[in-house]
């Protein structure tokens, strides 16, 4: 049986006469998964929502528009499956709009696991900070992990792909560091035709007066005070239409890793995300269940929401409920449901939607039964590649469906 979602069907263009169907079938080939459940529900002031579905609508209909997605996590983000596959379906959901890669870390430079459609080969020695573990204490900016050189000589390109290993052009780059610290070496972005330079606080931004598929950038010492550099993240843009999907993952990482980092609040704004995807929670919940904080929690994505909404007031933000997870190998963590109890009281103060993956997986328990079935890892934590290209095939039928949902009510 197929989920067969048709969204274009139940409305025309009010500027065309031309209608266009979002079909995004799901297979229900996994007993262990409630396809009943796999909606997205939307609590409080819904009007952040109807402003961002009737953007969504425009792009469906009139190829206008750009959709800034920001998804943030831990290691279900860092290593790239999930929101790699929900990048390329959110770009192929809306007929005709381009895609571009938008901000991300390159993993391989602090030599650690990460996305598979970004490529980075460097030269010289490079170590990493993360803002998930205790004793590391650095300058951290929006990604959350940092990747440091200490040799004047040292280099490191960039290729990014998307769909079929095809090459990811770019016409824009935003290099994050710290660009105020004189003790940071120069560099130079070689290859192609610069059109133009700047420099803000948190990054140097160059143009190109040619799409670009690769970037390379060489480090120079041109004082005698310039001692090492520090990578923050890369920004790659190609279009003004379209979606941008910036990803930002940290094994480990929570609610507060991600307050400790200095510079989240200040480059959250150089993005001015439309949608926040809000996977933050397994990580918080890995402690024992007398020792699980609702309050706490809640306030320290409070403090992290108010950053998303200084970028962007209309903001929206899509809450994804803990998976179920084993505590210690031992029993299914039951801080899974107060998570989900945490996450529908902020979204209902804000405003937001929640994605019940507890709830698609079968609740408690059911993290053995997708072990089983070869959709997550034995650790009894993680998914398989086709755990969560799953999840991401799923999540885009709830956001097809929701958007179906809107254009039903807002052209009957």
């Amino acid at each position: 049986m197929l989920i067969a979602l048709v969204v274009g069907a139940l409305t025309r263009s009010p500027k065309s006469k031309n209608t266009r169907s979002f079909n995004y079938p799901i297979k229900q080939e996994y007993s262990c998964v409630q396809y009943d459940q796999n909606h997205i529900q939307l609590y409080g002031d819904p009007t952040s929502w109807n402003l961002m579905l009737a953007s969504m609508s425009q792009m469906a209909f009139e190829g206008e528009g750009k959709l800034d997605v920001l998804h943030i996590g831990g290691s279900h983000v860092q290593g790239g499956f999930l929101s790699d596959k929900l990048r390329n379906n959110l770009i192929e959901l809306f007929y005709g709009a381009q895609g571009e890669r938008g901000f991300f870390f390159p993993y391989q430079l602090a030599k650690t696991n990460g996305q598979r459609s970004v490529k980075c080969d460097f030269t010289g020695t490079w170590t990493s900070c993360r803002n998930a573990v205790a004793d590391h204490h650095c300058d951290w900016g929006m990604s959350g992990i940092n990747a440091t050189t200490y040799l004047p000589d040292a280099r490191f390109s960039i290729t990014t792909m998307h769909k079929d290993s095809l090459l990811e052009p770019f016409s824009e780059v935003r290099i994050y560091s710290s660009c105020g610290d004189t003790t940071s070496f120069a560099y130079q972005v070689a290859r192609g035709q610069l059109d133009s330079a700047s420099l803000t606080a948190s990054y140097r931004r160059y143009t190109f007066s040619e799409p670009q598929t690769s970037l390379e950038v060489n480090l120079l010492q041109t004082d005698s005070n310039q001692n090492h550099f520090t990578l923050q993240g890369i920004y790659l843009g190609a279009s003004e239409h379209g979606v941008s999907y910036h990803t930002i993952g940290v094994n480990g990482a929570s609610t507060h890793s991600y307050l400790r980092c200095t510079g989240f609040a200040e480059q959250i704004k150089s993005i001015a995300p439309d949608l926040v995807i809000c996977g933050i929670g397994v990580n918080d919940a890995n402690v024992p269940a007398d020792d699980f904080d609702s309050g706490l929690y809640m306030s320290r994505y409070d403090s992290l929401i108010n950053s998303f909404k200084a970028a962007n007031p209309s903001v929206c933000l899509l809450f994804v409920t803990n998976n179920d997870t084993y505590y210690q190998k031992r029993f299914s963590n039951p801080n899974a449901i107060k998570i989900r109890d945490c996450m529908i009281s902020l979204a209902t103060k804000h405003g937001g939607g929640v994605y019940d993956l507890y709830a698609v997986m079968g609740g408690a328990n059911s993290i053995r039964s997708w072990a089983d079935a070869g959709l997550a890892a034995h650790d009894y934590i993680h998914f398989s590649k086709r755990g969560y290209e799953l999840q991401a095939d799923m999540m885009t039928a709830a956001i097809a469906e929701l958007l179906g949902d809107y254009l039903a009510r807002t052209n009957p």
